[in-house]
């Protein structure tokens, strides 16, 4: 029998939190601030695009 997708999430929800709860686990370095101009210059030119093919300039 297959699980559900419901099960699967849950199963893989524990298992992650357990990895996490680890003395050992060691948790990613906190976004700083050349980070956030990466997203946000990323998510500028995305939105450029967009305008750009719904103009017709890019086709």
């Amino acid at each position: 029998m297959e699980k559900s997708i419901e099960e699967l999430i849950y199963e893989e929800t524990d298992k992650r939190l357990k990895e996490m709860k680890a003395p050992d686990y060691e948790f990613p370095k906190q976004a700083n601030k050349a980070d956030w101009i990466g997203i946000l210059a990323s998510v500028g030119v995305s939105l450029l695009l967009i305008v750009l093919c719904m103009t017709g300039v890019i086709e």
